[in-house]
């Protein structure tokens, strides 16, 4: 129970006194932040279009207006509720090839691997020459946290199941970051099973514990980023290599 939470400090220090590291973690939520924006940016613009459309069913321009500064608003609160629940889920989409590598380096780091120089030179990229391949793993991946998600949410619509679903989407939130490790190790379907029976309540645990920020807003943003650290760095453990 004690290394859940000791993992914590870790992982954000590998992440914040590395510079690549730093970057790697950074630019993939800066660019999931802009698909938001750009998305309220689209609708304000588009606001003109709105007021055309009410001015087929209202008497006056005032109150075509109205309406459309209303529907305006209620887009825009829509896309940051949607963003709540949905920011972790793009990041992740995006920052596939950044938290590859992330891993990678968190691992060469604490298993006492020289990273060199060049290396760090170079670690941008890498990301380009792996961006294919991560973003097929990444794809597969998210093709089974859909289904397993889909699941979840019907055990979700029964009361008595409510502690099952939570437990299934903790550990589910955990397996999405835990998958960069079993990628980079080449483990087969069978062995990433096993890994999630043997460490069942590290990673159900911890996933819940992220589940609780997932919905802060801003917070949510680091969420992606620290959890690939966190665990990279709880499988390195688990498998008594550091």
């Amino acid at each position: 129970m004690k290394e859940i939470f000791r993992t914590f400090p870790l992982a954000l220090k590998v992440i914040v006194t590395d510079p690549v590291n730093f970057i790697l973690a950074v630019v993939p939520t800066l660019l999931a932040l802009l698909v938001y924006i750009l998305s309220i940016a689209g609708i304000y613009r588009n606001s003109d279009m709105f007021v055309a459309f009410f001015r087929g069913y209202v008497y006056s321009s005032e109150q075509a207006t109205l309406l459309s500064q209303i529907l305006t608003g209620i887009l825009i609160l829509f896309v940051f509720f949607i963003m709540s629940w949905t920011f972790v889920l793009v990041v992740g989409i995006i920052a596939a090839p950044f938290n590859s590598l992330l891993s990678a380096r968190i691992e060469q780091k604490l298993v006492r691997r020289v990273i060199m120089d060049e290396d760090q030179g170079h670690a941008l990229a890498e990301v380009k020459k792996s961006i294919v391949a991560t973003f097929k793993n990444e794809f597969k991946k998210l093709f089974f946290l859909i289904v397993a998600g889909a699941f979840a949410f019907v055990l979700n619509i029964f009361p008595l199941f409510y502690p099952l679903a939570l437990f299934l989407i903790a550990t589910l939130l955990a397996v999405q970051f835990v998958d960069y490790s079993w990628s980079r190790h080449d483990l087969s379907v069978g062995q990433c099973l096993r890994d999630v029976a043997k460490n069942i309540v590290p990673y159900s645990l911890s996933g819940a514990l992220f589940l609780l920020v997932v919905p802060v807003p801003l917070i949510n943003a680091f969420v992606p980023a620290v959890a690939t650290s966190y665990y990279t760095i709880l499988w390195l453990k688990r498998q008594g290599k550091i």
